[in-house]
């Protein structure tokens, strides 16, 4: 059995997405129909669908794009960290979790319930202006949370994510880690390589740390 974990969710159409963003479409252009024919598909959506990396240009003029994010900061040691309780994170939940320095964290809130509901839902949890500070004063790589922003809904200027972005910490969202238990792991997060952009649907998966083969 693989060490590994999918912690990436599955595009599908009609899936949850942010209200003002393109949803997933997959059309079917050619469909086979015997030898010599084939199937060939296409796809219409937002770079902010599903699992996906926000790179620091999404908040920022000049910030890096997409493309340009280096792996060193997509891969490596990770946190999962878990908030059994209904409510935005803060500066102090996060130091409580005994996170080794340098390490990417991943937030396990009750998010995941809110996957099974048929639209979005605005009540979902996201992290506090702290605690986004606390993630930059202690020069965390990447921070990954389980619902389509790390930001608490309708927060004027964003400033989680401006704070976050503007400081170079990479941002994944809509992650799948109900099945994850807290712990640390080796993270791969990897984005499509698009020029330019500004964010981009990832396939994302943990193994726990240390864990060889």
């Amino acid at each position: 059995m693989s060490p590994w974990t999918d912690i990436t969710r599955t595009l599908r159409p009609g899936m949850i997405h942010w209200p003002t963003d393109r949803g997933f479409q997959l059309n079917r252009v050619e469909a086979w129909s015997g030898p010599g024919t084939f199937n060939l598909s296409e796809i219409r959506t937002s770079v902010h669908v599903g699992t996906h990396i926000d790179a620091p240009r999404h908040f920022t003029r000049d910030g890096a794009a997409i493309a340009d994010l280096p792996l060193s900061r997509l891969c490596g040691p990770a946190t999962v960290v878990d908030f059994p309780e209904r409510r935005h994170v803060t500066a102090a939940d996060l130091e409580a979790g005994q996170i080794p320095p340098g390490d990417r964290i991943l937030l396990k809130t009750t998010n995941s319930r809110l996957w099974d509901l048929p639209a979005f839902d605005e009540r979902y949890v996201g992290l506090m202006l702290d605690a986004a500070r606390w993630l930059v004063d202690r020069s965390t790589p990447l921070v990954g949370t389980d619902y389509l922003s790390v930001e608490p809904y309708d927060s004027p200027g964003q400033p989680v994510h401006q704070l976050l972005l503007g400081a170079g910490v990479i941002l994944v969202e809509s992650l799948q880690l109900d099945a994850v238990t807290p712990g640390r792991y080796e993270l791969i997060a990897l984005p499509l390589k698009i020029e330019g952009a500004d964010g981009s649907p990832a396939r994302v998966i943990v193994r726990p740390w240390g864990c060889a083969g």
